[in-house]
Formats: C-alpha cells, structure tokens, sequence
C-alpha cells in the first residue's frame, strides 16, 4: 500500500498566498491560467485528475449565473442555450464525459473492493 502524503495547510501555499492578495480587475487571464496552473500543481493532482477538475469548473462556471438566480439544472440549460448556443453544446459534450469517467472510477473502486473481499475470505 502506497503511503498517504501529509496533511497540508492550504493556508500556507504560496498560490493560496497570491490569490488571497488578489484585487478584482488586478490580474490578466493569462496570469489567472498561470496560477491555476501552479495551484493544481501544489495540489499534486495527476493528468486524468486535472482534466476532471477544470472540466467541472468549465461546466460550474457556465451555468453559474443561472443557478446563483435560483434555477435548477434544466432551466439553467436552456437559460444559458439561449444566451450562448456554443457554450452550451460544450457543456452538453463534456458533462458525459466527465460523468463516465467519474462513473469508471466508482465502478473500479468497487471492483478492487469486491477482489479484496473475495482474497480476504476463507476458503471453503
């Protein structure tokens, strides 16, 4: 069994350090994928791990400002269908991607726990 990496303080990360000093308008989108570069860095977070991240923010981000109005999933949809038909064919061609993977994850999880199970019981 591989062993588990320390608990960090978040707090004391210098990303964590550089976004709290941030001021709204303060930063270019460059500097901003800069930095989300370097926090997923620090998090130490592998290739499949990354992409599941930021395509989960990607989709959050989009259908934030229909959500924050108080408009559950499907309505925010079609509020943001109607507002940015590309955006929202991205969403709709990401979220099942994301869904599978996070899907074959779960289903291998249980898998090693169901092979695990039958290595641990007796043998009749």
């Amino acid at each position: 069994m591989a062993a588990s990496r320390p608990a960090v303080n978040i707090a004391t990360l210098p990303v964590i350090k550089a976004l709290q000093a941030l001021q709204p308008g303060s930063c270019t989108a460059e500097s901003v994928r800069a930095l989300i570069s370097n926090l997923l860095d620090a998090a130490g977070l592998d290739y499949d791990q990354r992409v599941d991240v930021l395509g989960g923010a990607l989709i959050a981000e989009a259908v934030r400002p229909y959500w924050e109005a108080g408009h559950d999933a499907e309505s925010a949809h079609d509020l943001l269908r109607s507002q940015d038909e590309e955006l929202a064919d991205m969403v709709e061609a990401v979220s099942p991607v994301l869904l599978a993977r996070a899907e074959a994850q779960y289903q291998a999880l249980d898998a090693l726990a169901e092979v695990n199970a039958l290595l641990g019981s007796p043998r009749s």
